[in-house]
């Protein structure tokens, strides 16, 4: 459900979204046409959400700049400061490639930036790209995060391109930090990739510079995944490269899924299952104990990204458990109508509701009405969970990754689900344990 009503609702802003991806690209450099809450957006991920983020420097070498346009200035001709701007964050040492956006009140007003990129970096030999403007209004953070793909698929220099038909590029992974979770989703895919014969060349995006990123025009074919769709059919479009569109391999049946559609794709179905074969004999019995202890009728809550609110149901109901409520952090317009049917289908389920809508069947799931709350901290702030909450996704300002652990692919599947049953699991009533040494070896023994 969607409400129609007006006010400031429980989603996370463009800008946002574009500074996770920026976050992915450690020699992107940015400079937003705003006030000063354009660099404050940065600290929100460095480190809080991402321990090894480089969007902010203690030398004062930001990646995140701003040309200081507010309320009581832009109406005044600044062409000459914001060039000044745009030279002296192109000319950082450590700039790779330049990008360059606005907030909604200097979009409106409509500045021609292409011509003062044009103008400023005239024989500078950077790239520089400029944000799209379509959603820079009233887009959210997904929006915000596709903007970057689709400025580099449009910008990024393919001279010397020699596509190969094993050669793949993964482009619209969501890449929200640089820590362990992400390494391992990064690595899953490629031996799910490999398991097929097939050579992942780049993926977009995967903390890789932008000249490694480049490596996408060596790709026969590219594997777009949700939240890069329009970056994909542009690089497919420019490359003259093959496009299979896959889903998010977030959940065993997913992962299947997934393995199975490449399969059909590249020819290569013998291939595709014994892959998976292997990988069910692995996961199967790893799951059965924990199946009827933390899933089996079970409830639970998901709060997040559209796109894994949707396969994270998935997941919870194969193993027996009923998912009670979503909250869907970006707009409906992201789903199918089929996906976006899928879980208005499933109870208590609002797309980017407003504060107050949250109500009492929120309040009730955060004090205990469900098993588990899965998602980030961002939407619970107005309802305070307990205990028993999961935290994933962004923000995730209380858990991090310092080793690879991936929760996409199989592999990641079965870490996932572990990470789940756990916190499930430490709500039960376990019998109790004698903390005297001694006296729980005397009743073990009279016991005997």
């Amino acid at each position: 459900m969607t409400s129609k009503k007006i006010g400031v609702r429980i989603n996370i802003p463009y800008l946002q979204g574009a500074y996770l991806a920026l976050n992915a690209v450690p020699d992107a450099y940015f400079l937003g046409d705003g006030p000063s809450c354009l660099f404050d957006k940065a600290s929100h991920i460095h480190g809080r959400h991402d321990l090894f983020s480089t969007l902010l420097s203690c030398d004062s070498g930001h990646r995140v700049q701003f040309t200081g346009v507010n309320v009581f200035n832009i109406a005044g001709n600044l062409e000459a400061e914001i060039k000044a701007m745009i030279r002296k964050v192109a000319d950082s040492s450590r700039c790779g490639v330049f990008f360059m956006g606005s907030m909604p009140m200097c979009t409106i007003a409509g500045t021609d930036y292409e011509r003062l990129l044009r103008e400023a970096l005239q024989g500078c030999g950077k790239p520089a790209l400029l944000m799209p403007r379509r959603n820079a209004v009233s887009g959210d953070w997904l929006d915000g995060y596709a903007a970057v793909l689709e400025s580099l698929a449009s910008g990024i220099d393919i001279q010397g391109a020699q596509p190969r038909p094993e050669n793949v590029a993964l482009v619209g992974y969501f890449m929200d930090r640089n820590e362990g979770d992400h390494w391992g989703n990064l690595k899953e895919f490629e031996r799910m990739l490999r398991a097929l014969g097939l050579n992942l060349v780049v993926s977009w995006l995967s903390g890789k510079p932008y000249e490694e990123l480049r490596q996408v025009r060596h790709a026969g074919t590219i594997i777009s995944l949700p939240h890069g769709r329009k970056a994909g059919k542009i690089l497919s479009a420019r490359l003259g490269a093959r496009l299979v569109e896959a889903e998010l391999p977030f959940g065993v049946e997913a992962s299947r899924r997934f393995m199975e559609r490449l399969g059909r794709e590249f020819g290569r179905e013998e291939q595709a299952r014994r892959f998976i074969a292997r990988e069910l004999d692995e996961i199967i019995p790893r799951l059965e104990w924990v199946v009827p202890h933390a899933f089996l009728g079970r409830r639970f809550a998901f709060s997040g990204d559209p796109h894994y609110a949707v396969a994270f149901a998935e997941q919870i109901e194969e193993l027996g458990g009923r998912v009670e409520g979503t909250i869907v952090l970006g707009g409906a317009y992201h789903l199918s109508q089929e996906q976006r049917q899928a879980l208005e289908r499933r109870p208590a389920t609002t797309f980017e509701p407003l504060p107050h809508e949250m109500g009492s069947t929120w309040r009730n799931f955060a004090d205990g009405g469900v098993d588990l709350i899965v998602g980030s901290s961002f939407a619970f702030r107005e309802v305070s969970p307990g205990p028993r909450w999961l935290e994933f996704g962004f923000p995730s300002e209380c858990t991090h990754f310092l080793r690879d652990e991936s929760f996409l692919g199989f592999q990641g599947a079965l870490g996932f689900l572990a990470r789940v049953s756990n916190e499930v699991v430490k709500g039960l009533n376990l019998p109790r344990i004698p903390l005297d040494r001694e006296a729980s070896g005397a009743e073990a023994a009279r016991d005997g």
